[in-house]
């Protein structure tokens, strides 16, 4: 079975054609694909695949859709993890997707800091902008990104994605969050699922 195409955030080599025709789906990482165990994950071991969240990559990748990875590494400036474990994890993720059956991903971006200065880190743009330029044919203005986490909700809402809210990690905490005056706009705007799963049968019903 062929295995999904990365592109690295740090060192981009190559464009990967995409041949599929619909909005990009953009996916946080931890929380939201797989678990978010409250630390970095630095063994590929330690990956576990939040259930059905595989499927519903692969379900979301053959309906047409682009699929971009976009999630914070912080960990790497911080000491707690080494660039080359992050893509290691990264790298099993494309693994269980190849098996799952998610043919391919259009990028995969990650920021090595979570500082709020730093434009690359969410919920800063730097990440989507990027894969703007270096993937001509994904506008973020006309897709989705899925998270768990408030920053999520702020990045796709920034950079003009409907902001989607799985309530696996920390998604249950982070639509309590949404209640609070401040974050009005973005709750408006906001579609809340129970997992990548629900979402991507929502998808599938109304963007087939």
């Amino acid at each position: 079975m062929n295995q999904p195409k990365i592109n690295w955030s740090n060192d981009v080599s190559k464009k990967m054609s995409a041949y599929n025709t619909k909005c990009v789906v953009g996916l946080d990482r931890d929380g939201t694909i797989n678990e978010d165990i409250g630390t970095y994950i630095k063994n590929p071991d330690d990956l576990k695949p939040i259930k059905g969240s595989l499927e519903a990559v692969a379900k979301i990748r053959n309906l047409g859709h682009k699929i971009v990875i976009i999630t914070n590494q912080g960990g790497i400036e911080k000491g707690v993890v080494t660039q080359q474990e992050v893509d290691s994890v990264n790298q099993q993720l494309m693994d269980y997707l190849g098996q799952a059956g998610c043919r391919d991903i259009n990028a995969l971006y990650y920021s090595a800091s979570s500082r709020k200065n730093d434009m690359y880190a969410r919920p800063n743009t730097g990440m989507f902008k990027r894969c703007e330029k270096e993937n001509p044919d994904i506008k973020f203005s006309k897709g989705f990104y899925v998270g768990d986490k408030l920053s999520d909700l702020k990045a796709a809402h920034k950079v003009g994605a409907l902001p989607i809210l799985v309530r696996t990690g920390y998604g249950e905490k982070t639509e309590k969050e949404l209640n609070k005056f401040a974050y009005k706009a973005i709750k408006k705007r906001t579609k809340i699922f129970d997992n990548l799963s629900d979402f991507a049968n929502w998808l599938e019903s109304n963007y087939a």
